[in-house]
């Protein structure tokens, strides 16, 4: 049962990710299970009362996703088929790339360091998405930890080790010496990571830096204080690098 609720809380997370408000994932998930099916079902499904369920289901009809047809004088719903919520949120991303060139010329010019603030478990997937927004053959520079976060949410770290692998972009690590640190470097090679340590008794980073492009990103690794910070600097990035070299040469 309780893999069951996991898996109901990973596929609301996905479609909240997506747009959808909690409410509205709940109701097209419920959608989605049940086929063509009323209102009152859909309710009990989603756990909604049934007039906030009617007035979700209306919205995602607006949006797209749901249809409605009346069979023996009453409304039936139906979610559309998750490869067609897969087609509209492609498209939706694709017309976002067509005008992304035109928004850039929108954008203030830096003249001086810009510090982005973000809070919650999407905004470090936010973060942790910017430090993969480079060429093939790039690096990361990071101090973390293998405990805390990446140990909690285990999800989050298959996804971003995965993504960063499959986008060609390398790593350079520094971490404490801990066993969950020591298992995760075993897989270096196949991740395209190099690794070194120091004394977790010393060095028990709290907080994740990474050093990419003309960028620093500082992540906190307490799933209960999810926070991080990107700042855009070649300056704030180049004596960062430095530091990190530093450190490179003297961790074991």
């Amino acid at each position: 049962m309780n893999d069951v609720n996991a898996r109901e809380a990973y596929y609301l997370e996905l479609l909240t990710g997506f747009g959808l408000k909690e409410n509205e994932a709940k109701v097209y998930l419920a959608c989605l299970k049940l086929g063509q099916t009323g209102v009152s079902e859909i309710a009990k499904k989603a756990g909604i009362q049934r007039t906030f369920t009617y007035d979700i289901l209306e919205e995602l009809k607006k949006r797209g996703l749901v249809s409605i047809i009346n069979a023996e004088g009453k409304k039936k719903f139906q979610a559309i088929s998750i490869e067609s919520f897969q087609f509209l949120m492609e498209e939706k991303f694709d017309r976002f790339k067509a005008f992304l060139p035109e928004l850039k010329g929108l954008e203030k010019g830096v003249n001086k360091p810009n510090v982005q603030f973000f809070q919650g478990m999407e905004g470090i997937k936010a973060v942790l998405l910017d430090t993969l927004n480079q060429p093939v053959g790039s690096e990361i520079l990071c101090f973390s930890n293998a405990q805390g976060l990446y140990t909690e949410v285990k999800r989050l770290e298959d996804w971003y080790v995965s993504e960063r692998v499959k986008r060609g972009i390398n790593m350079r690590f520094i971490a404490p010496d801990n066993p969950e640190t020591l298992v995760y470097i075993k897989q270096d090679k196949k991740q395209k990571r190099q690794s070194r340590t120091v004394p977790q008794e010393f060095f028990p980073f709290y907080a994740e830096v990474d050093i990419y492009a003309n960028k620093l990103a500082i992540l906190s690794l307490d799933q209960q204080e999810p926070i991080a910070i990107i700042i855009e600097s070649e300056a704030v990035a180049k004596t960062q690098r430095m530091i990190f070299e530093l450190a490179w040469k003297g961790a074991g």
